[in-house]
């Protein structure tokens, strides 16, 4: 398979690049990006105590102008200032107390208490309370720079309360996921944010650049466009972390970051940064099982029913799927598994269907669909590493033997090009996902980024909120494949494949024994009080 690959790389023509967006860059075929081979063997850098991080500014999720907002992903920076009601163990399916001290759940499934530590207290030393719970819980709902998996969940809270310490959660029918979810939920500061306008609440740099945390550390130094530094939070409650200075830097290639000794914690799966790191003598690899799809996103139609009338047929969007050979495009990534839906076809739940890969098909089905084939295919991708570059060049070529004439763009704010400016086709995108939940969550019609693109279509509504409500592995089964089968009707969505992810550690660090590494984008409990550095 990967000689084939190489035979359709090296047949890849050069690529006509357009914006997708008002914030793109353009990139040509061939070009090489900045995480190109690397040089192994790297020598470590003497450390001076302080722990070096780093932020991406070209995955979408992170700007040089302020703190990441932890609703969307939690990264690194943010897990060690901001913390939720519960700690996940490295599956994530395990929580312990955090900010809360203990809860309880009805036999119903349907009420929540949840205790909260005495003697609570935000980095600027007012009190933590109840009252922020209950306002961050209102404030995920409104805002627009949310993970799908917190909306989708508190919409079935129909009653919350407080009174002193103890939080009322009253659900409108069952979620058993609900402790997992809090494990993830960042609880932010009411007294700092109530006057902010909600949807806007990502965008408060006066916030963001010094924001009020309740974890080890709190921000020191903001140095916009270049870097920040974590100070201990004075007010921190827990055992104190043993590393006291951290920098937090935002690069646009970590593995240009490695390479000058400026990480000692990265993470990836892009082939040329797996391979090019564990050639380093200096890092040791941590490979991490996550649910982490590759997939395509159409650009369908707007909240305010503006549509792609090149995307509306749904038969052009299968020819597309037809004319891809995903099995050959798997072989880019160190660990990848071809799927056909958000169910991996390994699980009980997977309905049988596959993508079949056929040019002479696609060519045919796309004629038949009446698409206008003097319009080109317009795909927009945010991730700059070369192994990305080369599956959108491979993707390219296969559309091309299609009969499409094809435009791909790389943009360098995927959040605000695929769901705001929207001048695209195809979104080529990679989900780090909490769990199947997560994956179907964003077909909701009410999700905050994907009803901008699909409508708000209600179609997927009610099939949700079986699987949500199901208590039994027969009954999530079977709403499982009711999904599968309304996603493969609609085709609004495309997995690709899944791929496996991989943390990487300094020799600069001492970790503690029995630390298990969990998807990186999540929150788990790494025992980073006993954190050292060499």
């Amino acid at each position: 398979m990967k000689k084939v690959l190489a035979l359709v790389l090296a047949a890849a023509m050069a690529l006509s690049m357009v914006a997708c967006g008002g914030g793109s860059t353009t990139t040509t075929s061939g070009s090489t990006a900045t995480s190109g081979a690397a040089s192994t063997g790297t020598a470590a850098a003497a450390s001076d105590g302080t722990l070096k991080l780093v932020l991406s500014t070209t995955d979408g999720s992170s700007t040089d102008d302020k703190v990441p907002i932890p609703w969307l992903n939690r990264t690194m920076p943010t897990n060690l200032m901001f913390r939720s009601l519960f700690i996940a163990d490295s599956t994530l399916n395990k929580t312990s107390p955090d900010l809360a001290e203990s809860y309880e759940v009805s036999e119903d499934g349907l009420t929540y208490t949840i205790t909260l530590k005495d003697g609570l207290k935000w980095s600027d030393g007012e009190p933590l309370t109840a009252d922020d719970v209950l306002w961050s819980i209102d404030a995920a709902l409104q805002t627009t720079q949310v993970n799908s998996i917190y909306t989708s969940a508190f919409k079935k809270i129909a009653d919350k309360s407080a009174e002193g310490n103890v939080i009322t959660l009253t659900l409108s029918e069952p979620y058993s996921s609900l402790p997992q979810i809090l494990s993830q939920f960042a609880i932010l500061p009411k007294h700092s944010l109530e006057n902010v306008d909600v949807l806007k609440l990502d965008a408060d740099t006066t916030f963001w650049q010094n924001p009020v945390t309740s974890g080890y550390y709190m921000v020191g130094e903001f140095n916009v466009g270049n870097y920040f530094t974590m100070v201990p939070n004075p007010n921190y409650e827990g055992t104190p972390a043993k590393i006291q200075k951290v920098t937090v830097s935002y690069v646009n290639d970590y593995l240009t970051a490695a390479q000058s000794g400026n990480a000692d914690y990265l993470y990836g799966n892009a082939t040329d940064l797996v391979e090019a790191m564990q050639g380093m003598s200096n890092y040791t690899s941590h490979e991490v099982d996550v649910l982490f799809y590759k997939y395509f996103i159409f650009n369908m139609e707007g909240t305010d029913g503006t549509q792609n009338e090149a995307m509306q047929n749904v038969e052009v969007r299968k020819a597309i799927m037809e004319a891809i050979d995903r099995a050959t495009l798997a072989t880019l990534y160190p660990s990848a598994t071809v799927l056909n839906s958000g169910v991996p076809d390994s699980h009980p739940a997977y309905n049988g269907f596959t993508y079949t890969f056929d040019t002479e098909k696609a060519k045919a089905d796309i004629a038949a669909s009446g698409y206008d084939m003097s319009r080109p295919i317009r795909i927009c991708y945010y991730n700059n590493d070369q192994t990305s570059i080369d599956l959108i060049n491979t993707i390219v070529y296969y559309l091309e033997q299609a009969g499409l004439t094809v435009e791909s763009t790389l943009s360098n704010d995927g959040t605000t090009d695929l769901f705001t400016t929207r001048q695209y086709d195809i979104g080529f995108k990679g989900k780090s996902s909490f769990s199947l939940d997560e994956w179907y969550s964003e077909y909701l019609s009410t999700d905050a980024l994907f009803q901008k693109i699909w409508g708000g279509d209600t179609s997927f509504d009610e099939a949700i909120a079986t699987y949500s409500a199901a208590t039994t592995e027969e009954e999530k089964n079977a709403a499982l494949k009711t999904l599968q089968d309304l996603e493969q009707e609609k085709l609004y969505k495309v997995p690709l494949f899944t791929v496996g992810n991989y943390v990487f550690t300094n020799s600069n660090v001492k970790i503690p024994e029995g630390v298990t590494f969990c998807n990186p984008l999540y929150s788990c409990d790494l025992d980073f009080a006993n954190w050292e550095m060499a």
